[in-house]
C-alpha cells in the first residue's frame, strides 16, 4: 500500500490524499487550495496523478477545502463513484454551485477590468463553471452512518460522525492489498466537545494506519470563557455605540452554529429586540438543509427540537437571499447583526459589509473562525491599516473582535482525547491539515504519551507502507 499527499500537507487546505493498493486506488478528499497568492496556479495545476486511474473518491465532507477541486477532478479524467453521507449531498450540491458561480462571475470581472485597460483578455477562463459543478453530483453515491458499505474488489468503507459540520464523516477503510486486509481511518476534520448544535465526534477502533488533522494541534481554546456569553457582550456594547455587528462565518457549519447560540439569547431575553440578518443565500439553503437531520444534533439540541423548539430559528431572525434585500441592509438604521459568507473573507457578500462598516468606529467586525494566511480575515485580523477591499483600500476604525470558540475544529485537548479514544496506537499516523508548527506540536504529544509512529507528510510527499 502506498499513501501520497497532495494538499493539506503543511497547510489547512487543498486536502488530497491517495491511497494505492493492489485492489484500486483510492482519493480521500478533493479540495480547494484557498488563502495565497499562489492559490491561482494551484488550484489550475495538473493533478500529480492521473485522475483517470483513480477508481473512487471518499469525501468526508463539504467544505470547500474539501471538496472544491472535484469538476476539475472530473474534467480531467475521473469517471468513478464519489461516496460520502447522505447530508453532504445536499451541501456539495450547493457549494459547488456557488463556487462555480463564484469563479464565472470573477473571471468576467477580470476580462471587463483588461478590455478597460485595451489589454487582451482571451486568455481568462473560470476555474469551473457553475454547469461543470453540477456535473459532480452525477457521480456522487449517498452512504449512511454507521454502516459498512462494499466498495467492489476494493473493500469497504464506512462513516462515522465527526461533528464538524452536518454530514461530516470520520471515514474507516478496509482495503484488500494483495492476501490482506489494510484497516486505514481518516479523521477527517474534528469537531469540538460541546458544540452546541452538532454530535461531538463518534470513537472508532484504532485503525492499522490512521490520517489526522492537526489543525489546532498547537492550542487549546480558554475553558473559562463561555463563547455565548462572550457573544452577548459584544453585541451589547457594538448596539450601545449604534453599530452594526459585522460577522464573517462559514455558511456551512459556523453560521449555524452562531443562529443556535442566537436562539438561546433570543428566547431567554437577552438579545433585546436587535434583529439578526444571515445575508448569505448559501448559508439561507445550507440553514434549511440543517433542519433535515436533527439526528445529526447535540443531545441538548435534539431535546430542544423534540420539544417543538427549532434550534435555527427565532424572533428577530431574517434569512437575506436577494440582491435587493442585501443591499437595503447599507440604509438599515440602528444596531444590527449580520452574518455573511464567505468565512475568510475571500469572496462572497461579506465583502460588501465589510467595505460599509470597517470604517465605521460604531461597528466591530467578529471573527469566528480560522483566518488563513493571505486572506482578507487575516489581513484585518493581523492588524493591517488600512485595508484594500474591491481594489480600494479603506481605514480600519471598526473594533475588531474575535471568539476562538465557535471553532468547529477540535482544539488540541479534544485531538488527544479522540487519539486516547481509539483504545490502541496505530502503526502509522499521519497528521495533515495543520500549519507545521500545530501538526510538529501535536506530533509531540502523540510521540510522548502513547509512542506513536508519527509523520507529518510533505505536498507530494509519498509513503510505500
Amino acid at each position: 500500500m502506498r499513501i501520497s499527499f497532495h494538499g493539506a500537507a503543511g497547510e489547512v487546505t487543498g486536502s488530497c490524499h491517495l491511497i494505492e493498493t493492489t485492489a484500486g486506488r483510492i482519493l480521500l478528499d478533493c479540495g480547494m487550495i484557498q488563502g495565497g497568492k499562489e492559490r491561482h496556479e494551484r488550484n489550475r495545476a495538473p493533478f500529480p496523478f492521473n485522475p483517470a486511474d483513480v477508481d473512487l473518491v471518499v469525501l468526508s465532507h463539504a467544505h470547500i477545502d474539501h471538496s472544491g477541486r472535484l469538476p476539475l477532478l472530473l474534467e480531467q479524467g475521473f469517471r468513478g463513484r464519489i461516496l460520502t453521507t447522505t447530508p453532504t449531498v445536499g451541501l456539495v450540491e450547493i457549494l459547488l454551485a456557488d463556487s462555480g458561480h463564484i469563479h464565472e462571475e470573477d473571471a468576467r470581472w477580470k476580462i471587463r477590468r483588461l478590455k478597460k485597460k485595451g489589454e487582451d483578455a482571451s486568455w481568462v477562463t473560470p476555474l469551473f463553471t457553475r454547469r461543470e459543478a453540477l456535473a459532480v453530483l452525477e457521480q456522487l453515491v449517498a452512504v449512511e452512518f454507521d454502516t459498512w458499505y462494499a466498495l467492489d474488489g476494493i473493500g469497504r468503507v464506512r462513516f462515522n460522525m465527526a461533528g464538524h459540520i452536518l454530514g461530516a464523516a470520520i471515514v474507516e477503510l478496509e482495503i484488500e492489498d494483495g492476501d490482506r486486509c489494510r484497516h486505514v481511518t481518516f479523521s477527517g476534520d474534528l469537531g469540538v466537545q460541546g458544540a452546541r448544535l452538532l454530535a461531538r465526534p463518534a470513537p472508532v477502533e484504532a485503525p492499522e494506519v490512521l490520517i489526522m488533522e492537526s489543525t489546532y494541534g498547537d492550542r487549546d481554546r480558554p475553558t473559562q470563557e463561555d463563547p455565548t456569553d462572550r457573544l452577548l457582550e459584544i453585541v451589547r456594547h457594538t448596539a450601545k455605540r449604534g453599530g452594526k455587528l459585522v460577522i464573517p462565518s462559514f455558511a456551512v457549519g459556523r453560521t449555524q452554529e452562531i443562529l443556535a447560540r442566537f436562539n438561546d439569547l433570543a428566547e431567554s431575553g437577552r438579545l433585546e429586540g436587535i434583529p439578526v440578518m444571515v445575508d448569505s443565500p448559501m448559508a439561507v439553503e445550507a440553514t434549511r438543509i440543517f433542519t433535515r437531520f436533527p439526528q445529526a444534533y447535540s443531545k441538548e439540541a435534539r431535546r430542544l427540537f423534540c420539544s417543538g423548539d427549532q434550534p435555527l430559528q427565532f424572533d428577530g431572525l431574517s434569512l437575506v437571499t436577494s440582491v435587493e434585500e442585501s443591499k437595503a441592509i447599507n440604509f438599515l438604521e440602528g444596531p444590527a447583526v449580520i452574518i455573511s459568507a464567505s468565512g475568510m473573507c475571500t469572496a462572497g457578500r461579506i465583502k460588501h459589509h465589510l467595505k460599509n462598516n470597517i470604517s465605521d468606529p460604531a461597528a466591530t467586525i467578529l471573527f469566528v473562525g480560522y483566518q488563513a494566511r493571505g486572506t482578507l480575515g487575516n489581513v484585518i485580523q493581523s492588524g493591517v491599516d488600512p485595508v484594500r477591499i474591491f481594489g480600494e483600500e479603506y481605514p480600519v476604525r471598526a473594533r475588531i473582535e474575535r471568539i476562538s470558540g465557535f471553532s468547529a475544529h477540535a482544539d488540541r485537548g479534544g485531538l488527544l482525547d479522540w487519539f486516547s479514544g481509539l483504545g490502541g496506537v496505530p502503526e502509522s499516523t499521519f497528521l495533515v491539515h495543520g500549519e507545521p508548527d500545530s501538526a510538529a506540536a501535536l506530533g509531540t504529544e502523540l510521540r510522548d504519551r502513547h509512542k506513536a509512529a508519527v509523520m507529518i507528510p510533505k505536498r507530494g510527499e509519498l509513503f510505500d507502507l
